[in-house]
């Protein structure tokens, strides 16, 4: 009976080792997906989305805004009013950057200082006066006037914490080297294919569950989606429509969509031949069908977008209208110019859709007598041809993660941001400059709001851009991710995430 007992016993321990020898080992990598890499790590020089997901997630702010658009604290635990132009902030105490040095209150100052001089993301600041130190882990911010966005602007990417001796040491060469407080620290760079991230152990609210998030450039939407299935991706952003149905097809996989803040627009830019015409602008603008766009190649998964903000930002005007679809119209006025056989090129980067919608454009605008050239380019050298002023037309989207009408509008369509400021169009109006900056000091809710609907009216009559759709927020993920909240702002906190 023994011998028995003994031969059941040593059968048991057998099975056992063969089922830890056939376990799964745990996933400690994420990958996530989108359009195209980053383009710099530099806070203060990066403005496109693919280059601030990165950064968001490397860096912290002295507060952020959750789901709701509600401001919460992050490097900062609380802050309170001193007067009406002064806000106090005390810091968290031992927050390290990743390299090991104490995050302080010289750090923010540094670190706001270096974003007011900012020529891309300068003008988010314009309305700062100064920041001083109070204490270790005490500093306020003191503005020109009273400014009613401050806590959403400090929220934004380039008011990202950094750390001053590392920038001052490596100043000028920090496009592809950081050293930030976030949950996770940069690991690797591999040129046009990914970028890999490494969990900060250390991280204030806690150690995050993945240990690496690989984010890579996938240009190719058939390609994020395969990946998708075969579990090659976890997440893919900025899903296309024609992916929609077979994100919601496949039992394994999620389908994670909201509005968004983001319009997809046409830009014009108001320094180039023919269209330093006003009436060239409303021509063009009259013969672009929309609903022909939006239910072809956006499968009528998109809303039509009636101004440059978004619904969800605030500011946002139900009663602003762009120019109406009249073919008719618009060939009167190009006739009325007395311009003949204007030859135009229109700049996107490699976004399948936008190269369709360009198409769709190029057609629309043959039968008014533009021809249309298009070209197609890589991201960064689309960012820098229409930031230098050397494109005519552009397809490009805008999202101003704060959520409010100033960040909206501003950097787009204020004068004093041209070119990499971000009015791509080159634009002037002062009328609008006026407006824009009664807006930026209001503090009456109202009253800005009110402002913001003047500006869009101005700009809609202008046409320097002609909005199209408004983008929906989404991303299709495996259903092994938990934690994934897709927000209107749509940057990704890896921090929150888990695998199953």
């Amino acid at each position: 009976m023994k011998r028995v007992l003994l031969l059941l016993m040593v059968c048991v321990w057998l099975v056992s080792c063969g089922k830890k020898e056939t376990e799964v080992p745990k996933k400690d990598t994420l990958v996530y997906a989108q359009l195209t890499e980053a383009k710099s790590l530099d806070p203060h020089a990066s403005t496109d989305q693919y280059s601030q997901r990165v950064i968001a997630n490397i860096y912290d702010r002295l507060v952020e805004v959750d789901e709701d658009m509600n401001i919460i604290p992050s490097f900062a635990t609380e802050w309170k009013n001193d007067g009406d132009t002064t806000m106090v902030f005390k810091l968290r105490e031992g927050v390290k950057f990743h390299s090991g040095k104490e995050a302080t209150a010289e750090d923010v100052k540094f670190s706001l200082e270096r974003a007011m001089g900012s020529p891309k993301l300068g003008s988010l600041y314009t309305l700062f006066d100064r920041i001083e130190v109070v204490d270790k882990y005490t500093v306020s911010v003191t503005t020109k006037k009273p400014f009613g966005a401050l806590l959403y602007h400090l929220s934004h990417k380039s008011a990202s914490i950094l750390n001053k001796e590392f920038v001052e040491e490596n100043e000028g060469n920090i496009d592809q080297i950081a050293d930030g407080t976030g949950a996770y620290m940069l690991d690797s760079w591999t040129a046009g294919d990914n970028i890999v991230l490494k969990r900060n152990a250390q991280y204030f609210r806690g150690e995050p569950a993945i240990e690496y998030i690989k984010i890579r450039s996938i240009a190719e939407e058939n390609s994020k989606v395969i990946g998708l299935e075969t579990g090659e991706i976890d997440i893919a952003a900025d899903l296309e429509s024609m992916s929609r149905n077979t994100i919601l097809e496949n039992n394994n996989l999620i389908l994670a969509e909201t509005s968004s803040f983001s319009v997809q627009y046409l830009g014009m830019n108001v320094e180039k031949p023919y269209l330093n015409d006003i009436k060239v602008r409303k021509a063009i603008a009259m013969a672009i069908d929309k609903d022909i766009i939006i239910e072809t190649i956006l499968m009528g998964a998109m809303k039509e977008a009636n101004s440059f903000l978004a619904p969800g930002v605030f500011g946002y005007s139900k009663s602003a209208a762009t120019y109406e679809y009249n073919p008719e119209e618009a060939r009167k006025l190009i006739e009325e110019t007395g311009y003949e056989n204007i030859e135009l090129t229109v700049l996107t980067s490699n976004n399948t859709t936008r190269a369709q919608i360009c198409e769709v454009i190029q057609a629309q605008l043959k039968e008014i007598g533009v021809d249309l050239k298009i070209e197609i380019v890589e991201w960064g050298t689309f960012l820098s041809a229409t930031s230098s002023g050397k494109a005519e037309l552009y397809m490009l989207g805008w999202s101003p993660s704060t959520g409010d009408g100033d960040y909206g509008l501003v950097p787009n369509t204020h004068s004093a941001n041209k070119g990499s400021g971000g009015n791509r169009s080159f634009y002037e109006n002062k009328e609008l400059d006026r407006v824009l900056d009664m807006a930026k000091e209001e503090l009456d809710v109202d009253r800005r709001r009110d402002l913001y609907a003047e500006a869009q009216d101005i700009i809609n009559e202008d046409v320097p851009v002609l909005p199209l759709y408004y983008q929906l927020s989404n991303a299709g993920l495996n259903k092994s991710v938990k934690g994934y909240v897709q927000t209107s702002a749509n940057y990704p906190y890896f921090y929150k995430l888990s695998f199953q």
